[in-house]
C-alpha cells in the first residue's frame, strides 16, 4: 500500500461518479477523494454530453479543491490526458 494514497469510495453501480462528487462536494467534502464505480447508469462527459461504458470499464472521478480560476482549474484534464498518452 502507498503511504499517501489519497482516499478511493469504491461503487459496484452508481448513476454518475461526477454527479457523486458533486453531492459530496455541495455537502462540504473538499477531498481529495476517489469516487470508482463498477457500472455507471446515468454517466456525463465534458460539457453534459452522455457517457457510454460497459460494466468493468473505468469510471472514475477526482474530487480535489483548488483556489485557482474555474478556466484555469479546467485545463487539468487536458494536461492529464496529454501526460497519459505521452507515458
Amino acid at each position: 500500500m502507498i503511504a499517501n494514497a489519497w482516499p478511493v469510495l469504491r461503487f459496484d453501480q452508481l448513476d454518475s461518479t461526477n454527479a457523486e462528487a458533486r453531492r459530496r462536494a455541495e455537502a462540504g467534502e473538499t477531498g481529495p477523494l476517489w469516487i470508482t464505480a463498477r457500472d455507471q447508469t446515468a454517466g456525463r462527459g465534458r460539457r453534459g454530453r452522455a457517457w457510454s461504458g460497459h460494466p468493468g470499464n473505468l469510471a472514475a472521478t477526482l474530487l480535489i479543491t483548488t483556489d485557482k480560476a474555474p478556466a484555469q482549474a479546467a485545463m487539468v484534464s487536458f494536461v492529464a490526458a496529454l501526460g497519459a498518452h505521452d507515458a
